[in-house]
């Protein structure tokens, strides 16, 4: 998907793009903006061009996904794994005699690191898509007009 948008912050190597206002055959897919950003447009940290000052307009580009992918990795993964890991860990007998009896104890030092896992997961996931997002100016930078001597 193609979006353009107006830069409103620089810091590191990111910038924070406010997107314009998504066009009508777009909310007829999602309608997330207009949800989640009362239709004014979405702001996105994306990664920074060289020589770009706040107030000019770019074009982000990033790939088409799926939003299954997401609510996945972050929401569907991370629990099952957490509920899996706390009823095996419960009920595996090593782990409560290690841990001094607790059932409980023991489920839970099985299932919350493996919902940590899966969360790492999610971030590395989010990351490989990150590289995949292109930003381009929509005009040329201003050349700054020198002294003349």
């Amino acid at each position: 998907m193609r979006e353009t948008g107006i830069v409103i912050a620089i810091s590191g190597g990111a910038m924070t793009v406010r997107m314009n206002a998504a066009r009508p055959e777009m909310c007829s897919k999602c309608r997330a903006c207009e949800v989640l950003g009362e239709g004014k447009g979405s702001v996105l940290r994306v990664p920074t061009l060289p020589g770009i000052v706040e107030g000019e307009a770019v074009t982000v580009e990033f790939p088409e996904t799926s939003p299954w992918i997401g609510i996945v990795l972050v929401l569907a993964l991370p629990t099952s794994l957490l509920v899996g890991g706390v009823i095996l860990g419960s009920r595996w007998t090593a782990w409560v005699e290690l841990l001094g009896g607790d059932a409980d104890a023991a489920g839970m030092f099985v299932g919350v690191p493996l919902a940590v896992l899966a969360l790492l997961a999610a971030h590395l996931v989010d990351r490989r898509y990150r590289r995949h997002i292109r930003v381009t100016r929509l005009s040329p930078p201003e050349e700054h007009q020198g002294v003349e001597s």
